[in-house]
């Protein structure tokens, strides 16, 4: 079986059943209209079921057939989930959600970053920071250059299940950086925030990374509250 079939089929697949396509509790198609459908066989489409049944999406049963979950079922914290789910746009509560998350993780990573980061570590999330000022400059890829600073900070807070989570976490602030940055003045009034956060860890100073964390998260929630309609209105129609 090629694994090109197969990745091509569980990401059809996968983003075909987030975007609604079939309701939770509801079967999907035989493996043969499948398979036919997406001109693979039935073989394929038998594998990517299972990698579905393991990201949670999917259960199997020798009555029921192959029947969609809940998505409170579905591992949010497997990052091609979450790429599918943004695709068609998230659910409003998910992303408050989101942010929930963030709050409860992000200043705690920045708190032992500032006090566990290597030297190395800090190198990095400075030189991320400085990426993420050239692309703010040139409106260039500014979401993924926030996120990648983000990712820097996580992985210095040296916790093994934080650093465990960067791929999954990843994701999910992609999500929100994408909805947050649909308002042009607001990469340039947070700008110095991140500087804030960057220094402070340089510095050692938790109690400034913390402010600067929990005030760059509560400035995204505020931008989502007033952007996320048009962001997924733009989304569905495009």
């Amino acid at each position: 079986m090629s694994s090109s079939f197969h990745a091509s089929t569980v990401d059809w697949l996968g983003a075909w059943i987030a975007a609604g396509q079939v309701k939770p509790g509801q079967a999907i198609k035989v493996e043969a209209d499948l398979g036919e459908q997406l001109g693979v066989s039935r073989t394929v489409i038998r594998e990517a079921i299972k990698t579905l049944v393991a990201k949670g999406m999917l259960e199997v049963g020798p009555k029921v057939g192959t029947r969609v979950l809940p998505i409170k079922r579905w591992n949010l914290f497997d990052p091609q989930v979450v790429g599918w789910l943004s695709r068609s746009g998230l659910p409003e509560n998910f992303v408050d959600d989101l942010l929930d998350l963030r709050r409860t993780i992000e200043p705690m990573a920045v708190r032992w970053a500032c006090e566990r980061a290597t030297v190395e570590q800090v190198q990095a999330i400075q030189q991320a920071y400085n990426a993420l000022e050239r692309a703010v400059d040139s409106g260039i890829d500014y979401n993924r250059a926030d996120q990648f600073f983000h990712e820097c900070i996580l992985a210095a807070s040296h916790n093994q299940f934080i650093e465990q989570m960067v791929p999954a976490l990843g994701a999910l602030l992609a999500v929100s950086f994408e909805v947050s940055a649909a308002d042009p003045d607001e990469l340039r009034r947070t700008l110095p925030i991140h500087r804030d956060m960057a220094d402070a860890i340089a510095a050692r100073d938790a109690a400034r990374g913390v402010w600067a964390c929990m005030t760059l998260i509560d400035n995204a929630d505020l931008a989502i509250k007033r952007f996320y309609p048009q962001v997924m209105a733009d989304k569905k129609a495009s």
